[in-house]
């Protein structure tokens, strides 16, 4: 299953076996392989539904069907992290009025795990050390008149002892806190869906 955030709508691309656990109260798309799957995201931008479930075509992959329906879009990739200090507490940063995590554009050339790294520490000052992968999250914006959709690599990461934080200010981040678990939902609650998804990923693996 894929998600691509349209703000705070959602385009699900799934199976047909998914489709039945995740229909609920939801406007479900189902395209023959010759549908226009590039109109889609712009479907997303003017449609009045809240989540659009799109299920992959018989003879398609998951992956064929996301190329399809992004195929009229600019694509871009990035990575941050997820980042945890020795207490336990997670690093979080704080942008145009909403909480975030560290993250930035994979420049070219770059592996996406250094990405990831690097992100972390020019928007934060954290130096961190790589943990697992977590997950893929995706959303579209506009720009300069052109829609793209961002894929965004996270990566469970830990800080050494030395915590302090530089917020990043010439790229908007006014702060940068160390966020206790007494603390976060108070942060989440002003935050974008594809966070929500990095910490419920964080937190179902470790109840492995």
């Amino acid at each position: 299953m894929i998600t691509i955030y349209f703000k705070h709508r959602r385009l699900i691309i799934c199976s047909k076996e998914e489709v039945t656990s995740t229909a609920d109260e939801r406007f479900l798309l189902m395209p023959s392989p010759e549908y226009d799957f590039g109109n889609i995201p712009f479907t997303m931008e003017s449609g009045t539904f809240q989540n659009l479930l799109v299920e992959i075509p018989e003879g398609m992959t998951e992956k064929e069907t996301l190329d399809r329906i992004l195929s009229k879009v600019k694509r871009l990739n990035a990575a941050g992290g997820l980042v945890t200090d020795p207490q336990g507490n997670h690093l979080m940063i704080y942008r145009n009025g909403v909480w975030d995590l560290p993250k930035g554009k994979q420049e070219e050339g770059e592996d996406i795990s250094v990405t990831a790294l690097r992100e972390v520490k020019e928007e934060s000052g954290v130096e961190a050390a790589l943990g697992k992968f977590l997950l893929t999250t995706r959303h579209s914006y506009w720009m300069d008149g052109e829609l793209i959709v961002k894929s965004t690599y996270w990566y469970s990461m830990k800080a050494g002892e030395d915590t302090r934080t530089c917020p990043q200010t010439e790229e908007g981040i006014e702060k940068c806190e160390w966020v206790t678990e007494e603390n976060l939902d108070y942060r989440l609650a002003n935050t974008y869906p594809s966070v929500l998804d990095v910490f419920e990923t964080e937190k179902s693996a470790s109840n492995l």
